[in-house]
This record gives C-alpha cells, structure tokens and sequence, in this order.
C-alpha cells in the first residue's frame, strides 16, 4: 500500500503543492540577486548550526550556500552576521480560505510571522479561486497555499457554510470529481461520513490521485481510516478514543504500529484545543491578538467563550481533562516514532492566523518533543509529507527561497522561532520594517470592517 501511495503522490506532485511549488513558485521574483552574507544556517535535519553561511538568491531560488559564495555585480548584499536562518514554516492545519475578509486579513499575517506556506483544511472554493488569482498575478505577499477547497462531509453536514455532502456512495465519485474540477489539491473527510460513503470516496480519490486527510468518520476506527491510506489525522483524542483511550497503552502501541506502517501523519492541533479548557481565563478576552482579527469572527469567539463560561466548573474541569490526554498521546505517538505536523487550527476560536503556530510549536516542546522535532514538524516534515523534499524544509542550492530569519536560536528555546528579522518568500526580502507594515495593513483593515 505504501508503494502505491508514493506512487500517487509523486504524480499528483504539482497538485500537492498547489501553485507548482517545486516548479517554480509563484508570484512576482525579485529582480535584484540577493546575497545573505554570514548567516548562521539552522540545519533542520541534522540538527546543527552551520555558521558562515552565505546564500545567494536569484529569482525564487537558493543560488548557492556556503562559506565561499561568489557575489555577482548588482547584488543585494544583506549582513546577516548573528542571525539565524531557518527554511520557511508551514501551518499545516488552517482555515484561511472562507472569505474575502480572511484572504485581506489571515494571509498577510502568516507572512509576517514567518509562514511562508499553509495546508487549508477548508474554506470556501471562491475564496481558494481568488486567493490563487492572486498568488499567479504576483500581487501579494502570501504563503503557498495547498487547500482542500471544501470540506466533504455527511448529508447534513456539521457546518454546512464550508462543506460539500455527500449522502451516498454513488455520489462519491462525483463528489470527488467536481473538487478535483475546482482545484482542491486533497480531499479533506469529516465527521459525520458513513461507513459505505467514506471508503467510497477514499476509492474516489485515489482514482483520482488526490490524497485524503482530515478527521476519522464516527463511522470508521483510525486504524481503518490508515489502512485504507488517509495521509493525516488531524487532532488526536477524539478521532483515537475509539480505539486508543489514553488509560490503554497497549491499545495504543498497536495504533502506533499501524502509522508507522502505514506512514500516517498526525497534527495535534494543542494550540486550538488549549483555550477550550482555558476558556475561563480573563487574558483571552485581553488578547492584543484580537486586534488582527475582523469583528464578526472575534464577537463571535467572545461570546462562544462566555457561553461556555457558563455551562460551569464541571464542564471546563472536562476540557481541561481532555486537553491533558491530547497532550499526553501526542507526547505517547511522537515517543513512538509517529510522524507529525504542526498546524494551529487557524481560525477556530482564539487560534490567530501566524501567531498561533508559534503557539504550537512550543505546546509540541511542552508535550515532549524537542525544539529540533517541533522544528521538523513545521519545516522538513510538510517537505516530506507534500512530497517535496527535493525543494522544501533545506536551505541549499537549488532549494525553493523562502526561509525565515530569526534573532535568537530556536534549537536552544523554541520561542526564539517568534523572534523574526526577516522574511525571505519567493525570493523577495522582506526586512522587519516591511513585515511591520504588513502587519500595519491587517489592522487598517480589521478597523474598517
């Protein structure tokens, strides 16, 4: 099964990653080489500082890396001497893509916390079209984005305003079809699918060499849901209960067994699933994050918070219960040799476009992971799981241009990765001053809405 699958994604390799990411990127190249001189490379697969690094940069392309890096006439020579230079992060888990208001506001603020490519996990397929207009005219400042379009759902579907449902399966097919016909690059499965509809529209996708991701069906164990070649689980508790209960290790080692075998991917989401047990902490209402965020979506937080509030303690004792044990298998999977992504959840309640996935990466340290793992999760672990390693997660020649450069060293303290000087995405540079204005930008446009 595994060969198969590799198979599939090698030739869905330009549909993975949406725009032709290990082609040619998108969006308008900078003109001007460009040369980061002195640099210290943080190496995401070894695990080591390279000091001394300088990269060149022509077009989207790293150039040439090293100590001994011959600078063109007409360059752009940046002194990145104390600096830290890190492959561009990933969101592998967000909801970007339901409005134009998200487009103006969510995309922008990736960029300027360091995210130069998101996995959208649903959203609106007019949003996706307008999103990739955009990206192709070279008029913005966007991550690459890899998007399921809709999400694909049970006849009734549990929100209704970004999922497509599909009833039966003889309707899979088409379901799967007409995705495919709008520029979905996967098919994202939810909830509320039965049994006979989510194996036919696995079925579906493969005919159609679309990966599956997204949550495991009521209707279906997770072990099922790996075997049959879902390429991600998104969250953990609910999805695993079934057949993992954190009380069962030996249930568990078994699950644990089947991801690897099978080369199933897990995305946590700690950040999104946090403020759910936290909700009666005054902070997220006083969070200055909420100024990036547009009126309807953060009234709608607020008030979300204060209902749950009061449905009592007991009921937050539960969510706090059930936080520890997403925590507590997300440190048992990643022990085990699970691969995992890191993804925030953008979108849902209190989980802030860019920011939140800084937030992850230190709620992965906190559950047991490393800081060069939490790293791995966001950089060579999406280049792997996208099926672009010969592009992505290194920064080298030949390699795709976007990387994030930092102050501090995230390999000694994960929130260093917060700690960004500069951006470069697709080549262009973007200097503090800029990713400031951009961030400027987002709340001009939040103040007008």
């Amino acid at each position: 099964m595994k060969t198969r699958v590799l198979a599939v994604l090698r030739r869905r390799l330009p549909v993975w990653l949406g725009l032709g990411l290990a082609l040619a990127g998108c969006g308008t190249p900078a003109k001007t080489p460009l040369v980061l001189a002195g640099v210290t490379v943080v190496d995401v697969e070894t695990g080591r500082l390279v000091e001394g690094v300088n990269i060149a940069i022509d077009g989207t392309r790293i150039t040439a890396a090293g100590a001994e890096v011959e600078i063109g006439p007409g360059a752009r020579v940046v002194d990145a001497t104390g600096l830290f230079a890190l492959p561009g992060l990933w969101d592998m888990h967000t909801h970007s893509l339901w409005s134009a208001d998200a487009l103006a506001t969510f995309l922008p603020l990736y960029v300027a916390q360091g995210i130069t490519g998101i996995r959208d996990m649903g959203g609106t397929l007019a949003s996706l079209a307008a999103a990739r207009d955009s990206l192709l005219g070279g008029r913005v400042a966007w991550p690459r984005i890899v998007a399921a379009g809709l999400v694909v759902d049970g006849a009734l579907p549990v929100d209704a305003s970004i999922s497509l449902g599909v009833a039966d399966s003889a309707t899979a097919y088409s379901a799967v079809d007409s995705l495919a016909r709008a520029g979905a690059d996967f098919i994202k499965v939810y909830t509320l699918l039965e049994r006979e509809v989510y194996f036919a529209l696995v079925r579906a996708a493969k005919a159609a060499a679309l990966p599956v991701a997204g949550h495991v069906p009521a209707s279906v164990t997770p072990d099922e849901a790996a075997r049959a070649g879902q390429r991600s689980i998104e969250h953990l508790l609910d999805e695993l209960d079934l057949v993992c209960p954190v009380a069962e290790p030996a249930a568990c080692e078994r699950l644990a067994g089947v991801f690897r075998e099978e080369g199933t991917w897990l995305t946590p989401t700690l950040a999104a699933l946090r403020p759910k047990a936290r909700f009666d902490d005054p902070a997220y209402a006083e969070d200055p994050r909420l100024a990036y965020v547009v009126p309807a979506l953060r009234n709608d937080w607020l008030s979300g918070r204060v209902s749950r509030i009061e449905q009592g303690p007991e009921y937050l004792a539960g969510k706090r219960r059930h936080y520890a044990d997403e925590v507590e298998l997300t440190r048992f999977f990643h022990e085990r040799g699970v691969p995992m992504l890191a993804g925030s959840d953008a979108g849902v309640p209190f989980s802030y476009p860019g920011f939140t996935l800084h937030d992850e990466l230190g709620l992965l340290v906190e559950a047991g992971l490393s800081p060069l793992d939490a790293l791995r999760a966001a950089t060579i672990g999406p280049a792997t799981f996208l099926g672009a390693r010969d592009s992505l997660g290194t920064l080298a020649t030949g390699w795709v241009a976007d990387l994030v450069l930092l102050r501090e060293n995230p390999l000694l303290d994960i929130s260093a990765t917060r700690s960004i000087e500069a951006v470069v995405l697709r080549g262009r540079y973007l200097d503090r001053a800029t990713l400031d204005g951009i961030m400027d930008g987002v709340r001009r446009v939040v103040a007008t809405r």
